[in-house]
């Protein structure tokens, strides 16, 4: 995984519910729209036990993109953010 797929996990663990629009993560990962879907969306085809790591979650409340869910079937999200602070490191 590459360091802004990393920290866009990092933002969907500190979210409410693990959801977030992609739209408001732009000020915080520096990336903007088509390479911040792409982030998005890359980790939308990372699976684990054949569980996609992030879902799309439907049309954002403004309407511009789209919102992520972080599955919690694929990974609990405590194990997932020890992990994400080793590697941030």
């Amino acid at each position: 995984m590459s360091a802004s797929q990393l920290r866009a996990l990092k933002v969907l663990l500190e979210s409410k519910n693990g959801i977030i629009e992609a739209y408001d993560t732009q000020k915080v990962l520096g990336i903007e729209g088509k390479a911040l879907g792409g982030v998005f969306s890359s980790l939308s085809r990372q699976a684990i036990n054949n569980q996609s790591l992030v879902l799309a979650w439907g049309r954002s409340k403004a309407g511009r993109g789209l919102r992520w869910k972080l599955n919690e079937k694929a990974v609990d999200r405590k194990t997932l953010n020890i992990l994400i602070e080793e590697i941030l490191k």
